[in-house]
């Protein structure tokens, strides 16, 4: 009888030694070593649910509530309100920055000098005053050294000297008014080189602020497109039911909000 009961001991312990894979039409038996626990492999299971933190300027931002159903890549939440005020006032930025890239009316050059009148009337008058003094050079003289006795026999000569020097004067006028005529005008002209210079100064100190300007528009039109793109849809990434939308704090400003999605219910 001894060894009937050695033989069901060594039976039960090599079923211990045994895993056993159990099929709906068989059944197959595989050896495990002594001493080593058999391990069991555990599928792992899809989440029941999923949690999303979102960031907003206003409640309406979220756009979803409790108990909706979303798909995968549906909108959870966009700052729409924020969105359209930066992309108001970045079509602003846009127009101001076309306008201020029209360039400035050139400006024009003072017309070049010109003086050939009033020179031309200062060589007429010199001329005629040179035939003046060639005539009375050339005058017929007085017969008598006696002013009295000329006034009596050479009436007719003295009237003429008298002419002449009347003629000489006037032509003299002549001269010096054509030259005060050409210093007005050299006169005027160094005004207008002047008027232009300040008118040149007024320029560049408009184009460098209009430079200024443009390049803080652009600065500012770039600083908009940053906050644009800061600006991401929250989507979500799964299919499900929202089980919960939860505001977690709030400021002035931001809103920060969680979204529970319930994943079992996303067929």
């Amino acid at each position: 009888m001894e060894w009937v009961t050695n033989l069901i001991g060594i039976g039960i312990a090599g079923t211990a030694a045994v895993l056993v894979a159990a099929t709906p039409n068989q059944v197959s038996v595989e050896p495990v070593p002594d001493g080593i626990t058999p391990v069991t492999q555990i599928q792992p299971t899809a989440p029941k649910r999923h949690r999303i933190n979102v960031t907003v300027t206003a409640p309406e931002d979220i756009k979803v509530k409790q108990g909706d159903r979303v798909k995968v890549g549906e909108t959870l939440s966009d700052r729409t309100a924020q969105r359209k005020t930066l992309e108001a006032r970045r079509n602003q930025l846009q127009i101001a920055i076309n306008q201020m890239s029209l360039p400035l009316p050139p400006m024009q050059e003072p017309p070049t000098p010109s003086f050939s009148e009033e020179e031309a009337a200062i060589a007429k008058a010199r001329n005629d005053l040179a035939l003046v003094e060639r005539e009375i050079e050339s005058a017929p003289p007085l017969r008598f050294k006696m002013d009295y006795l000329n006034i009596i026999h050479d009436q007719d000569k003295i009237q003429k000297r008298q002419q002449l020097q009347e003629k000489r004067i006037k032509t003299q006028i002549a001269i010096q008014s054509a030259i005060a005529r050409l210093n007005a005008a050299k006169t005027r002209y160094e005004q207008q080189i002047y008027q232009h210079s300040l008118k040149m100064m007024t320029y560049q100190t408009s184009l460098q602020r209009q430079q200024y300007q443009l390049a803080s528009l652009v600065k500012q039109s770039q600083e908009v497109e940053k906050e644009l793109e800061e600006l991401s849809i929250v989507r979500s990434p799964y299919a499900g039911r929202v089980r919960r939308v939860k505001i977690l704090s709030q400021t002035d400003r931001v809103i920060t909000a969680e979204i529970t999605l319930d994943l079992r219910d996303g067929g």
